[in-house]
């Protein structure tokens, strides 16, 4: 939030400013969440939903307040886990409740989750209209949260079903480690992990080629970036639509094959006006592979939605390095080659799609 500002104030290198806003949150995140949603397995989620948002308004105002970049670094990093906390439990429980209908709640979830994503500019567009800076969009952050977790503790909540053996429950590390052994839960960990390559990788890169092999303005940029989105949330609201009458896995196959195709024709695209109707397709088609591939690692474990989101955390060294990593190409190979190799997401989960579990 606000990085350039923060940057300004504690006079930060930009290395440093890397370090506080997603190295160290991350590494925190690494360590604190998988103990997190082990222990939300076994007790009630409601007190970790409630306590995540409590715990985020907590980390916003610490960072309003903080004097310097160690105290920001701290307050970010709580706001990290909490929100990693409290977001993903809120998504599991949603899919524990339906387990006949996990694709189709992860993509009303995701819906929402790019809902937030357009908002959220919004809001901190207002407050630099008003001369606010990054503390005061902290403090408005965190007042949003108070109120959330307050109207949340109050209000019933239904927990999802109980398992079979939660009267006799491993201990959290076995639990892990029994999870971890089950190659096709990690097969579909790994090709939810891939869902970052056609997400915010694609921006980042697509913006930067369009730029210097298109020549697009900032104006042009923002407008191939809106199909993208626009794009995106029109293939979320017929995933929906189309996984009442369709199986998963079949929903799954189709829309890979045609994500692939449809990056395909936008990698060709000559002119600005093609790149940006060609990019409405890869946003349709792209979309929906996160819910859908999400949806197949919880199938894997029924009911253990915790032990899932735990394991995940297998690939977030991955995560983290795949950026870092495509930049590298980009600075050797040009950004059309780098962007080429995103494909490999539909491509990739196409190939899991063959496993039936």
């Amino acid at each position: 939030m606000g990085s350039p500002d923060i940057q300004r104030t504690f006079e930060l290198s930009y290395s440093a400013t890397t370090m506080i806003i997603f190295v160290v949150p991350g590494l925190v995140g690494l360590v604190v969440e998988p103990i997190m949603f082990l222990l939300a397995d076994r007790y009630p989620r409601k007190w970790f939903i409630a306590g995540g948002l409590a715990a985020m308004a907590a980390g916003s105002f610490l960072a309003a307040l903080a004097p310097g970049p160690m105290t920001l670094a701290a307050a970010l990093a709580i706001w990290s886990v909490a929100t990693g906390v409290a977001t993903s439990l809120a998504q599991a429980t949603l899919v524990d409740r339906a387990p006949d209908q996990r694709a189709r709640t992860m993509a009303r979830w995701t819906l929402c989750s790019w809902v937030g994503d357009l908002i959220a500019p919004v809001l901190l567009g207002a407050l630099a209209g008003m001369k606010l800076g990054w503390r005061a969009g902290f403090v408005v952050v965190g007042l949003v949260l108070l109120a959330s977790a307050f109207a949340f503790a109050v209000r019933r909540f239904i927990e999802p079903p109980a398992t079979d053996d939660d009267d006799e429950p491993e201990p959290l590390w076995r639990a892990l480690t029994t999870a971890l052994r089950n190659p096709i839960l990690v097969l579909w960990l790994f090709g939810t992990a891939l869902c970052d390559l056609l997400d915010e990788i694609l921006v980042v890169f697509a913006s930067l080629h369009v730029r210097h092999e298109l020549g697009a303005s900032a104006s042009w940029q923002g407008i191939i970036l809106g199909a993208f989105i626009v794009g995106g949330a029109l293939g979320l609201v017929i995933l929906e639509r189309v996984l009442v009458r369709h199986s998963e896995r079949r929903v799954l196959i189709a829309t890979c094959l045609a994500c692939a195709v449809a990056y395909a024709l936008w990698l060709l695209a000559p002119n600005l006006w093609l790149s940006a109707i060609l990019m409405v397709p890869v946003g349709m088609t792209s979309a929906p592979l996160y819910p859908l591939a999400a949806a197949r690692a919880y199938a894997c474990c029924p009911g253990r939605s915790g032990v899932v989101l735990a394991a995940s955390h297998l690939f977030t060294p991955f995560g983290l390095m795949l950026p870092w990593l495509l930049g590298l190409v980009a600075d050797h190979a040009g950004t059309h080659v780098t962007l080429a190799l995103l494909i490999i997401q539909p491509l990739g989960l196409a190939a899991l799609a063959r496993y039936k579990k």
